[in-house]
């Protein structure tokens, strides 16, 4: 969760960030206007609501489909095997599908 929220800040921050580097990168005698805070502000929050739903769009690819079952990390032979989701088989389907009598 606090990578989510840290990749969130940051998605915000990133246009002042640019700004600030652009403003520091110009070395004109010219005199600058103040800094757009409003605009930097709704860019911000227009890359945050992208980061965020591409994260959701990411997370949901990396799920199971209808039916999968998933298999919880386990050790085996001294090695951790990640968690992931498995086809399940038909009989097994086929016997849960059926109403108990």
């Amino acid at each position: 969760m606090i990578r989510i929220t840290i990749i969130e800040i940051a998605s915000f921050l990133l246009p002042f960030a640019l700004f600030l580097l652009w403003r520091l990168q110009t070395q004109s005698d010219a005199a600058l206007k103040p800094t757009p805070v409003l605009r930097l502000s709704a860019a911000g929050a227009a890359l945050a609501v992208v980061v965020m739903i591409a994260l959701v769009v990411m997370e949901s690819l990396r799920g199971g489909h209808e039916g999968d079952v998933y298999v919880p990390p386990q050790v085996v032979d001294g090695e951790v095997v990640p968690g992931h989701f498995e086809a399940r088989e038909d009989d097994a389907a086929d016997e849960d599908d059926e109403p108990h009598r």
